[in-house]
């Protein structure tokens, strides 16, 4: 039997048993991913768990599936590694935040603040292990906390503070004190996220969909802009009942 005879003679079972034995396992799917990027995802987990202190770079590495040595080539050490896991995750927020507010008339400043915002909820509920990351070095103060204020967190609220600024010169928005004003916005918005264990205890709901990010971020806004907007002369509150 030739070799073509002997292909149209196999059953449908033994052509998809055929096939399945052809596709690559999920061992073979992950070292398809580059060293560098699974050390990065390992990381992210490892330093989310256990904190930068208590994530060891053996037990990275090992998670990762490589030898450390190839640790210390990509990154250089523990510290040079974390930065790098919150650069994978920021660096497209604050990218994201500043493009969204860009393609908006320049006129509006509080459409591209909205969308300023709404960018960056959505990241954020959509990286939960890296927010958690940050949040761990925001309740503490250190030279980690230092890095991240610098090249991430003062940038970010630099412009959402100049944004904001605009607002409230064009009585967009309520007189609010301008070293609150910006993160009190931006922790209404990662609240939830940052009770993601509290709300499987208590609702049994797991992490958010896209959409469901999409949606919750135009639902705080809607809280945040209506909170703080400024009233403008003939606008009444909404009748109470009675």
């Amino acid at each position: 039997m030739t070799t073509v005879e002997s292909r149209r003679s196999q059953t449908p079972a033994r052509k998809r048993a055929t096939e399945a034995s052809a596709a690559p396992t999920p061992v073979a799917r992950a070292a398809e991913v580059p060293g560098r990027q699974r050390l990065i995802d390992a990381a992210e987990i490892e330093f989310t768990q256990k904190g930068f202190d208590g994530a060891s770079v053996l037990s990275i590495a090992n998670r990762a599936g490589v030898k450390q040595p190839l640790l210390n080539y990509h990154f250089g050490s523990k510290e040079g590694l974390w930065r790098a896991v919150v650069e994978n995750a920021y660096t497209g927020m604050l990218a994201a935040s500043r493009q969204a507010a860009a393609a908006l008339d320049r006129s509006d400043p509080l459409a591209r603040l909205q969308a300023a915002l709404r960018a960056f909820a959505v990241s954020n509920v959509l990286h939960p292990a890296a927010h958690s990351l940050v949040l761990m070095e925001v309740a503490q103060d250190g030279p980690r906390l230092d890095w991240l204020v610098d090249n991430y967190m003062k940038p970010f609220h630099d412009e959402l503070d100049a944004l904001i600024a605009e607002c409230h010169a064009a009585q967009l928005l309520k007189p609010y004190p301008p070293e609150r004003a910006s993160v009190t916005m931006t922790a209404m918005l990662t609240a939830v996220q940052s009770a993601t264990h509290l709300l499987k205890r208590l609702y049994g709901v797991g992490p958010m969909t896209p959409a469901q990010a999409e949606q919750h971020a135009e639902q705080v806004i809607d809280v945040l802009m209506n909170g703080m907007a400024a009233r403008r002369p003939g606008r009444r509150r909404a009748a109470g009942p009675g």
